[in-house]
């Protein structure tokens, strides 16, 4: 790829994780963190995706959330 060698990452811009496609300024986008990489090692943890890519996961922690809210855990 011609990008390989440019200091400071890919000048398009950061690459959504699950379809791999630039995150473009102004595209709705979140920054994800999973337990199971958090370091960003295994390249999942502290990469931008894209809102509807994201969506997956935040469909099913809202309600997890909002259920450790109820109960006084997770002062979110």
């Amino acid at each position: 790829m011609a990008y390989d060698g440019e200091a400071g990452g890919d000048p398009r811009g950061p690459w959504c994780p699950k379809c791999r496609r630039p995150v473009k300024p102004g595209e709705p986008a979140t920054l994800m963190y999973f337990a199971t990489d958090p370091d960003g090692s295994l390249g999942q943890s502290g990469r931008l995706w894209h809102g509807e890519c994201a969506r997956p996961y935040w469909d099913k922690l809202t309600p997890l959330l909002a259920r450790l809210r109820s109960w006084g855990i997770g002062g979110l």
